[in-house]
């Protein structure tokens, strides 16, 4: 009987294993699959991301537009042909307008309003209501506030203990600082982050507790994004109830102390309250909205700024160059850094958007085909085929795996942030960070300005290089749902005397 089960079991495996998959029966190439784990295996069991599994089998297949392959059982299309990419991003936008990741608003509903999971019409309202509040004006209205938490940025450096020795892990920094902007900028309270070099303040712990890698709320996120699906048949709770009821509670108290008092400010909470006069919001749903700007100003805009510091204290000479331009544009402004001076600086930019290319914040992104659609490759550097998706296919852009192939950029693993000045265009047809289309990132300006704020003031007063605490080769941690460094970023910061 034994020996029945097991031969079973083994002839069961033989028949997954070689029987033909989804893409097999339609022409599309890709590896085979495993039981259960599909072509992620190595991200199972954390030995890479999965992103570095699919730029595997990204770099495997050159020379293919598309390649078939499954995430445990769930079959995807990485597009690899450029051209298909923007058609399904722009031109052909209509096929492809949702966005694979499900939140299930009963559940969730803190990230159930955000425009990146919701679809079709309530998406197109939900994106059309919140765009003001990212206008230029405001922009610049939130410039001052943001402005002022970067001095105190400056300060916490200075006079950290350990700034100039074994250094500062830079993840946490960057967190203190845009965990001040948000609490500032997004709900008009003093978040109190640069008040403790050993602690984090109460806010910055709430916020903490949603994105750390390891924590409960990371791993379910890395659970969603492997199996998608999970969260239409499970009530799995993205956003702990605890940090759910903290938000709500400070809106709600922010809400009543201004209506009390007649307090009018200049930060996102304030244009969300205007809003609310028209649209009757429930106390939840302000929250939702106001969470967004929260969910996505805090942890990616940090993430973003210690791969800049990064990349710049691994390449000084960038760094000084960076200096520089800061120095002259300050002098052609009265001594200021103002929002105005701040666009002007043409190297800062460049070497933003390289190190978004070298540490990619997503490698990828997935969306779900809603219509019935058929696309050929005709680009000569690829073979020709065609695919015909059905409605719930899902594709994944690969973002991230762009930018370290050599046939779009040089030397991918060389910094060289004017590549990023490209003035004909060419750069944009395979580098989008922020996306592209109708579902560009809603917030993109702002946290561009945030980060770069940081940057200049930063580079400005001091030093930056690397840690013999920042562990080489940098590896990422297997087990986030964005890029995140094991170890940390750890880098020394030494005062410019001026």
């Amino acid at each position: 009987m034994y020996y029945l089960v097991i031969g079973a079991i083994f002839l069961i495996f033989l028949y997954l294993r070689f029987k033909k998959t989804y893409w097999e029966e339609r022409g599309i190439p890709g590896p085979k699959p495993w039981p259960i784990i599909g072509n992620i295996g190595a991200n199972f069991i954390g030995q890479k991301t999965l992103g570095e599994v699919f730029f595997d089998i990204y770099r495997k297949y050159e020379g293919y537009p598309f390649v078939g392959l499954f995430r445990a059982k769930s079959p995807c299309l990485l597009v690899r042909d450029p051209e298909l990419v923007q058609r399904i991003l722009v031109k052909d936008f209509k096929f492809f307008r949702n966005n694979e990741m499900y939140v299930d608003r009963n559940v969730d509903i803190l990230l159930g309003f955000n425009p990146f999971v919701l679809r079709d019409q309530e998406w197109k309202d939900t994106r059309q209501m919140l765009t003001p509040g990212f206008t230029s004006g405001r922009l610049k209205g939130l410039f001052p506030i943001i402005t002022s938490i970067t001095q105190e940025f400056v300060r916490f450096i200075e006079h950290h203990p350990n700034a100039h020795t074994e250094g500062i892990e830079t993840r946490l920094l960057t967190k203190r600082f845009t965990s001040d902007n948000v609490a500032k900028a997004a709900f008009g309270i003093d978040g109190k982050a640069f008040e403790s070099y050993d602690n984090m303040s109460d806010f910055m712990q709430m916020a903490n507790s949603f994105f750390t890698p390891g924590t409960i709320q990371a791993i379910l996120l890395q659970i969603v994004q492997i199996f998608p699906a999970s969260v239409k048949y499970f009530p799995i709770k993205l956003v702990p109830t605890k940090l759910e009821n903290q938000i709500v509670s400070i809106i709600v108290d922010v809400k009543r102390h201004r209506t009390n008092n007649d307090a009018v400010h200049k930060d996102y909470l304030q244009f969300l309250l205007e809003l609310n006069k028209e649209k009757k919001f429930s106390d939840k749903e302000i929250t939702a909205h106001a969470s967004t700007f929260f969910f996505d100003g805090y942890f990616t805009s940090s993430l973003v700024l210690s791969y800049i510091l990064l990349c710049l204290a691994q390449n000084p000479e960038y760094q000084e160059r960076v200096r520089e331009e800061i120095r002259k544009v300050e002098e052609n402004n009265n001594g200021e850094i103002t929002y105005e001076g701040l666009q002007e600086m043409e190297l800062v930019n460049a070497c933003f958007f390289e190190s978004l290319r070298m540490y990619p914040v997503l490698e990828m992104l997935t969306k779900v085909c809603t219509e019935p659609y058929e696309y050929t490759c005709e680009d000569p550097d690829f073979k020709k085929m065609t695919v015909s998706f059905k409605p719930n296919d899902v594709v994944i852009l690969p973002y991230g795996m762009f930018g370290k192939d050599p046939k779009y950029f040089k030397d991918p693993e060389k910094f060289y942030p004017e590549r990023m000045m490209d003035k004909d265009g060419t750069t944009n047809r395979v580098f989008f960070p922020f996306g592209l289309g109708p579902r560009v990132c809603i917030g993109q300006r702002l946290g561009i300005m945030q980060v770069k704020i940081g940057l200049v003031h930063v580079i400005k007063n001091f030093e930056v290089t690397i840690s013999p605490k920042l562990q080489q080769p940098i590896k990422m941690h297997p087990f986030n749902f964005m890029n995140e460094v094991k170890g940390g970023v750890w880098l020394r910061y030494k005062k410019i005397k001026n």
